[in-house]
């Protein structure tokens, strides 16, 4: 099946799981609570204000992909429901605490996760979180991937790959500047993947960079 989620798709299922990690003793949900909690002030971005019908209307598409189920609970007077994740994609409890984070705030440095993912589950250490996220990347298809470093950041920052291709942030592959380069050569689809190539490679080596830095940061006691 597709990995693609709209908006409201990965806001709901992004809740489902936090509040199932986080929050235990109030899971499954109800559909107020999803609701309230999709328009969370904190932990979210962006913040929206979504009505109970919206979020209804998500849960049942995310029903009909097989990612969210109906619970009827013992003397419950109110449907409640409860995420597949884990069932559908695999994900162990890091794993889906990390994705969790993803689907509500989208693309972060492995610090703001790990600081982040400590409200569902500890991380002991930096390289704790790369190696979910390694994990998470060599799934075929991948779940996540490290961005190229922006000119002035510090750190990279990491992505789900969960977006509709009309919402996916900009990766080499869709660089603007990169297709008109193909579509000037002569041999465009040879050199596009040349450059895309290279890409590939910048990309590998800024993880390594930034792995020597976290070593780096640890043995100096920052």
């Amino acid at each position: 099946m597709s990995q693609a989620l709209s908006f409201f798709q990965r806001r709901v299922l992004g809740v489902l799981i936090e509040k199932a990690l986080a929050q235990p003793a109030y899971y499954p949900m109800t559909l107020n609570a999803i609701a309230a909690a999709c328009n969370q002030k904190n932990n979210r971005d962006p913040e929206m204000s979504v009505d109970e019908e919206t979020v209804y209307q998500t849960l049942e598409e995310l029903r009909g992909l097989g990612l969210v189920t109906r619970v009827l609970t013992s003397g419950g007077r109110t449907d409640r429901f409860k995420h597949l994740a884990n069932e559908v994609y695999g994900w162990d409890g890091k794993q889906r605490a990390v994705m969790a984070e993803f689907l509500l705030r989208g693309p972060q440095t492995l610090a703001e996760l790990r600081t982040r993912c400590s409200r569902m589950t500890p991380f002991d250490s930096a390289e704790h979180v790369t190696a979910v996220l390694d994990a998470l990347a060599a799934h075929d298809p991948p779940f996540v991937m490290l961005l190229p470093r922006a000119p002035g950041q510090r750190e990279a920052r990491y992505t789900h790959l969960m977006y509709p291709p009309d919402e996916a942030p900009l990766t080499p592959k869709s660089d603007a500047a990169h297709d008109s380069v193909g579509q000037r050569s002569g041999d465009g689809g040879a050199l596009k993947a040349d450059i895309e190539a290279i890409q590939n490679q910048l990309v590998e080596l800024q993880r390594a960079v930034d792995r020597l830095e976290q070593r780096l940061d640890t043995l100096e006691g920052r």
